[in-house]
């Protein structure tokens, strides 16, 4: 057995896109991935199909596991030869147990590297418009937990209050929000001067993130009046009262600003998806519960096959996988043609070298079908029935309209399943009550595992709207008598972005400061 290793990698402090290349480059490759809470949803994505995915996160009165059962765990998955990421929000070693973690895994005898990550004290700040230090104004920043501690039911703060008042730089508090009237009252109380100016931001350098500024007096009460709640970090000092950004006002002018989607399906096609909607100002939320699952089967021999066929960037990736554990050369593929759905499907080949001899125009399965047998009839017309004219490499569970086509026409065509696509009973339980404007559906079986998942925990979500990336998917919608969905014009996430661009024209928000832009039904589009 290979030996384990863990990784400790921060995960940084919200915005997927500010993690490490280092970091980015662990989850590629690891095994097992065991994660705290307040994460970008889209760091787990990065795995790869078959990782284990361990959740061990902590929130406030709420831990899922106690540290040396986390640290016992980081043991035994490397003790198994797996490499294992140790994925923590913000950076390990800054209020986050990291060096305890560290130090079991070294002492069991295990190789253990930290990867660094950006911490939320000094990003939080730095999203909206305040820099910890600044020339004239501050030189000297100070972090702190605002964590309460102690033993026998009696929790206190470990604050040093006469020490923190006196400071002349800037003061930042992490995980205080549970305890802000305590910790304003404390400085007050040893003698800092009631106007220093302040500041909270909520969900930092996220879409959802919300600022308060007010001086330290009045702080708990504008924070309260505002509806600022934890995750946030706290600014004391005269940096507060800057602002230099105009991050706030150019994403209240992107197409889907303020209005929240939540992506079903695999993880990857939720990475690919969140990507673009991001970029469209759309708060994410993470709803990607399908999971795939490689089959054990060895690839078969491709010598007869004159086509292969790939219907989802899923299965190109599976199949990818399986060339390089298998140690099979992608030379041998040299004189095999290559059809594709999609340009998604297209583009996750061409990551690997390997160009799409045929698209249909419209990107769907019927289309595929169609137009392949069109080109292998036209190509072959007298060794269809004495040669394996196509193989497609795809899901068990794919639509039958390939076969039953290839059928019709004479055409010799074989499946070999790639991969199953199973529910994540965990996380579908998880998010299952959430309910964000929107929610995209990138298969016919995500679809039915969503309603499934409602049916089961008795809830209805009558809130959101529901977008389909093909007429596939929505007559499955359809058949839970929900309200007929949204469907993108072609079975891409480009088109399923332009879909929900179309329902928000560009124009300028309000002064108010209200971004409350859902539509009215008459002016949604659908087919």
């Amino acid at each position: 057995m290979r030996e384990g290793k863990v990784y400790l990698v921060g995960g940084g402090c919200g915005d997927a896109g500010l993690v490490t290349l280092k970091a980015l480059k662990a989850l590629q490759s690891c095994d097992t991935v065991v994660y705290d809470s307040l994460l970008a949803d889209e760091l787990l994505q990065w795995t790869k199909p078959a990782c284990e995915k361990i959740y061990v996160g902590k929130r406030y009165g709420c831990h899922s596991r106690k540290q040396d059962e986390i640290n016992a765990l980081l043991v035994e998955k490397a003790r198994e030869g797996k490499t294992v990421v140790r994925l923590k929000g913000g950076d390990p070693y800054v209020f986050g147990r990291g060096g305890e973690e560290f130090m079991a895994v070294r002492e069991a005898g295990i190789r253990c590297e930290e990867i660094p990550g950006i911490t939320s004290a000094i990003a939080a700040p730095a999203a909206a418009g305040i820099p910890v230090t600044h020339r004239g104004l501050s030189d000297s920043v100070t972090v702190v937990t605002g964590t309460a501690a102690g033993t026998g039911g009696h929790a206190e703060l470990r604050l040093d209050f006469q020490t923190l008042a006196q400071l002349t730089g800037t003061l930042v508090i992490l995980m205080g929000m549970h305890h802000l009237a305590e910790i304003v009252t404390g400085l007050l109380a040893a003698g800092k001067d009631r106007n220093t100016p302040c500041a909270i931001i909520m969900e930092g350098t996220t879409g959802r993130q919300r600022v308060v500024r007010s001086p330290l007096l009045e702080l708990p009460a504008r924070a309260a009046k505002q509806g600022i709640t934890s995750p946030a970090v706290i600014v004391v000092g005269v940096v507060a009262k800057l602002e230099l950004t105009a991050g706030e006002k150019e994403r209240e002018t992107l197409p889907l600003s303020g209005i929240s989607v939540g992506v079903t399906g695999t993880a990857h096609f939720a990475q690919r998806l969140s990507c673009v909607l991001r970029e469209k100002g759309a708060d994410l939320c993470d709803m990607s519960f399908m999971e795939i699952v490689p089959t054990e089967s060895a690839l078969p021999d491709f010598a007869d096959y004159g086509w292969l066929v790939f219907t989802s960037p899923n299965g190109v990736q599976v199949f990818l996988e399986k060339m390089r554990r298998e140690r099979r050369d992608l030379r041998t593929l040299h004189d095999k043609k290559i059809a594709v759905i999609g340009p998604g499907t297209a583009s996750a080949l061409q990551e690997a070298g390997i160009y799409a001899d045929y698209m249909p125009e419209d990107y769907d399965s019927p289309h595929l079908a169609q137009g392949l047998s069109d080109v292998i009839v036209q190509e072959r017309p007298d060794e269809m029935r004495t040669s394996c004219s196509a193989i497609s490499l795809r899901a068990r569970q794919g639509s039958d309209i390939l076969p039953s086509t290839f059928q019709e026409r004479g055409i010799p065509y074989t499946e070999y399943p790639l991969y199953e696509l199973s529910v994540q009973e965990d996380k579908r339980d998880a998010v299952i009550a959430k309910e964000p404007d929107y929610i995209v559906f990138g298969s016919a079986m995500g679809a039915r595992a969503y309603f499934e998942g409602l049916e089961k925990s008795g809830l209805q979500n009558a809130r959101s709207r529901f977008v389909c990336i093909g007429e596939r998917c929505a007559k499955e919608v359809c058949k839970f008598g929900a309200k007929p969905p949204l469907i993108a014009e072609e079975s891409s996430v480009d088109a399923i972005a332009e879909c929900l661009c179309g329902l928000f024209p560009r124009r300028k928000i309000p002064d108010t400061g209200d971004i409350s832009r859902r539509p009215n039904d008459e002016k949604e589009r659908g087919r």
